[in-house]
């Protein structure tokens, strides 16, 4: 399984974990974009070694940053869990789902993990949680689905339907915001709950300076040492932009993008090559600093792609982030 392999460095000993995001289509364009995705993950499968596939969950969002503009007005997309299912028809490779977690009933939510699980094959789970904490929601915390996957199914037993049930096997990730940094109950603080609650690994939000994910790496390594946990597998987000729509779309989602970055690579001629160099060496930055650390984290690449004219680009980012370095 994908997780248990990562934590198995030596497995890695050429390479890094790396996940692709694979956004799912809009329901009324399903087909044609399964066609459009095989002929894209084929050139990807046959230019680097990719651990999973990593299917995001889209829901009608408000802006998230102050600025920026998103790329088109939200349209119902398929599920991550049955996308994910028509991929594996023709690629033979891991899949890891997100699943919004706080939108839906309890009971309900351990009802879809179940059939995920056993219906559906899938063994990696990625929680999210809502927009805003300001948000009452019907739903359990990511906290709370942790605990639910980890503590109860995982186990052989019910939460919240009552009785026991065949156990799952599942691995269980997070998100975590570099940028995401308050007096009261800071993103280190968050993350070492969702470990304590069952947390195996975390994606990052889209990194494009390395000063966020460099803090939070050194203040959560120093409270990891405090409470006496494990390290947990980092895989950190980087996306190709190749125009100011890019840009834009990024802002929009909350991304933090230096103004001077911003300038320095869509005033380049080939805005995509040189935002890969710069992402390349935001990279390099962030590995020379967990190499550092006293017990440094398990990190891996998650590559996130603004739409279908930057996947070739994706693929680029991908093989020059895995040739950066390597684990001893």
């Amino acid at each position: 399984m994908l997780l248990n392999s990562i934590h198995n460095l030596s497995s890695f000993n050429d390479r890094f974990p790396l996940l692709f995001e694979i956004v799912p289509p809009e329901k009324g364009k399903k087909e044609k974009r399964l066609m459009q995705h095989t002929k894209l993950l084929e050139s990807l499968f046959n230019t680097i070694e990719v651990d999973a596939l990593n299917i995001p969950e889209i829901q009608n969002e408000t802006r998230k940053g102050k600025k920026g503009k998103r790329l088109s007005p939200y349209k119902e997309r398929v599920s991550p869990r049955i996308y994910a299912r028509k991929l594996s028809n023709r690629f033979d490779t891991d899949f890891v789902i997100n699943r919004v977690i706080v939108k839906k009933q309890h009971k309900e939510q351990e009802k879809w993990m179940i059939e995920t699980y056993e219906e559906y094959g899938i063994p990696n789970l990625i929680l999210v949680g809502g927009e805003s904490s300001k948000v009452k929601y019907n739903g359990p915390s990511v906290v709370t689905g942790n605990k639910m996957v980890t503590r109860y199914l995982n186990q052989g037993r019910l939460l919240y339907n009552g009785g026991k049930t065949k156990s799952t096997n599942y691995n269980v990730g997070n998100i975590c915001i570099p940028t995401r940094r308050r007096e009261d109950y800071d993103e280190p603080e968050r993350m070492v709950h969702k470990i304590q609650s069952g947390a195996d690994f975390f994606t990052s939000q889209i990194v494009f300076e390395a000063k966020s994910p460099i803090s939070l790496m050194n203040d959560l390594s120093e409270l990891l040492l405090e409470e006496e946990e494990e390290p947990p597998v980092l895989f950190w987000s980087f996306s190709p932009i190749s125009c100011q729509t890019d840009v834009n779309f990024l802002r929009w989602l909350g991304v933090h993008i230096p103004e001077k970055t911003e300038r320095f690579i869509l005033e380049h001629d080939n805005p995509a090559l040189m935002s890969a160099e710069v992402l390349l060496r935001i990279w390099e930055k962030m590995l020379d600093f967990n190499s550092q650390l006293p017990v440094p984290f398990p990190m891996g690449i998650n590559i996130s792609v603004m739409g279908l004219r930057n996947f070739d680009n994706g693929i680029l980012l991908a093989r020059e982030m895995n040739m950066a370095g390597v684990y001893d």
